[in-house]
């Protein structure tokens, strides 16, 4: 792994530090990270909800309010279309938690993945069509699903599209289309999906409070809300800059401290103390997984009901099948990227800049997992088909920073669908051009400029163990950290280990020193290198906030011999 330093303008590194009154180390981390003065950082941690901008100010919001207040009078029956992942989970849940309460009847509707696949169906619109509904709202999906929505138009609904994927060349005949990608200040760190439902659900309690003549007693309801925006923000790897670093910040928050009966029993499960601070992290590796889980292996409902449920006992119930669903997915994931791994060395040359793999009988619903992993491994793009008869479904992950959404797009004439955005996406392609795709997709990536080198590990700074206090302080103030945020990476250069040992799950302990100070760190999947570790080694720690009474720990990410990173 090649350890690559963040540069930064020295000038800059100090000035910051001096009129922010921080370390010297902190200040160049923020250069690092670029920012450009104190202003900027202080900007950057004034996480306000008074300064979001206001819903009405989405492309399509308008349109998309009249329509729902025009539901609401006439009572009529509004279907809320969601999709299968913890992102369009939420979103659904939202809605439902914020729009009943308004006076809509609103029904919920998401797909099987394994049956219909991604997005809004044919079937589903005639389903809930002969349901009674009249008025259909989508979220997480929808702006790719012009056949759906011509047949919802056809048969009388009025269809309101709410997404956050990359727009289409051709936009479904929609009643009205909310999306951050139509622009108006949107597009720069777009929303996730939850996080426009989000926006739908605010314009139109403002709009119900004008209408009604009446005191908001909605609003806390509202901001409660902001639970679910920072599940599905986080598990869906939106940006974690503008408005979603507000919304998240603040939604942790509501997450640990709100008692929804299933949020509860799921913090409960996890053993998240309600007292604690609840990280992204958290959300990322322990929260997200489990509402996913069902979706990937069957019907989704399990997590919408949990997320929805009036019931204490309902929900330990609903808790205790997520997590037998999450344990029998990571054992299937683990397989399934062991065969992909063994197919990719069979099947890709060695100068290969993107790795597309097919293989029959492939779990639709974890290929985006799978995808992941070999992206991780690799380095490279990553697209994982399963084969059905004469159709390939697959799920696309990306690398490095390649922009997977542009590569698919260039090759967009070999799919029969196709959607996502720069990080993820979901397509299908003929068997017949599968062949053509590969071809297609390898000359795609060719031609990006985006990969820094084989495996390289970005590093922040470059500090000593004395550094580490006063650093971990000032950096718990620029959290949460995430997706176009990352968690700080640090280095320390010749420290002397007094120990080192393995533990599960490939699991490797240091105890480090520099002749007066000591540090112990652990980190994953390390195990196997034990054997290269000696006496004085180079290390790189992750700074990431934990769940836990010692509020934050450093995170083992690397060690080699000693050398000056490049």
């Amino acid at each position: 792994m090649n350890w690559r330093v963040r540069q930064y303008p020295p000038e800059t590194a100090g000035a910051l530090a001096l009129e922010l009154g921080y370390p010297d180390k902190m200040g160049r981390f923020l250069a690092a990270r670029g920012f450009r003065d104190a202003s900027e950082a202080r900007s950057f941690l004034d996480m306000s909800l008074r300064d979001l901008p206001g819903p009405e100010t989405m492309p399509g919001m308008p349109e998309a309010v009249a329509l729902l207040l025009e539901a609401r009078q006439k009572g009529a029956t509004v279907a809320v279309s969601g999709d299968f992942d913890a992102d369009g989970l939420t979103a659904t849940a939202l809605l439902k938690r914020v729009l009943e309460p308004l006076g809509l009847r609103i029904i919920t509707r998401i797909p099987n993945r394994l049956v219909e696949g991604y997005g809004l169906s044919p079937d589903a619109v005639r389903e809930l069509h002969g349901l009674g509904a009249t008025y259909l709202v989508t979220v997480d999906s929808g702006v790719s699903d012009v056949e759906a929505v011509l047949l919802a138009a056809q048969l009388g609904m009025k269809v309101i599209v709410t997404d956050h994927h990359q727009l289409p060349p051709e936009l479904p005949e929609a009643a009205a289309i909310v999306n951050p990608h139509l622009g108006g200040g949107w597009e720069s760190a777009p929303l996730a999906g939850v996080g426009v439902a989000f926006m739908l659900a605010w314009a139109l309690r403002n709009a119900c409070l004008k209408t009604d003549g009446r005191q908001d007693e909605s609003g806390g309801s509202l901001v409660a809300q902001l639970a679910l925006v920072a599940l599905g923000t986080v598990a869906d790897l939106a940006p974690l800059r503008g408005p979603n670093r507000t919304l998240v910040h603040h939604g942790l928050n509501f997450l640990m401290a709100c008692d929804w009966p299933g949020v509860a029993a799921m913090r409960r499960s996890l053993k998240l103390d309600a007292q604690s601070k609840i990280s992204a992290r958290d959300v990322g590796f322990k929260l997200a997984p489990r509402l996913n889980a069902a979706g990937r292996l069957g019907s989704a409902q399990p997590a919408l009901d949990v997320l929805t449920t009036k019931s204490p006992a309902e929900a330990e119930r609903l808790v205790r099948e997520l997590e037998a669903l999450n344990r029998r997915r990571y054992e299937t994931q683990s397989r399934l990227v062991d065969e992909a791994l063994d197919l990719l060395e069979m099947e890709c040359p060695s100068d290969y800049c993107a790795v597309v793999l097919a293989q029959e009988g492939w779990p639709r619903g974890l290929l985006g997992l799978v995808a992941s992993k070999v992206a991780e491994k690799t380095g490279r793009p990553t697209v994982i088909f399963s084969i059905q008869d004469d159709l390939c479904v697959g799920s696309g992950r990306t690398a490095g920073t390649f922009d997977l959404f542009e590569a698919l797009s260039e090759v967009r004439h070999l799919c029969l669908s196709m959607g996502g955005h720069s990080q993820a996406a979901g397509l299908r392609v003929g068997l017949g051009d599968l062949e053509l795709f590969k071809e297609a997709f390898e000359e795609a990536a060719g031609r990006q400029s985006w990969r820094l080198g084989e495996d390289d590990l970005m590093i922040d700074l470059v500090a000593t163990l004395p550094d580490l206090g006063a650093l971990a302080a000032k950096l718990a103030l620029f959290e949460p950290y995430g997706q176009g945020h990352p968690v700080p990476v640090v280095a320390m250069r010749n420290l002397k280990v007094l120990n080192a040992t393995s533990g599960r799950g490939g699991r490797v302990e240091l105890r480090l020193s520099d002749g007066l100070n000591r540090l112990n760190v652990s980190g994953f999947n390390l195990s196997s290198r034990l054997d290269e570790i000696g006496e004085t080694m180079d290390v790189v720690v992750s700074f990431e906030p934990e769940n836990n009474s010692y509020g934050t720990v450093w995170r083992l990410v690397d060690f080699r011999e000693p050398k000056r990173p490049e």
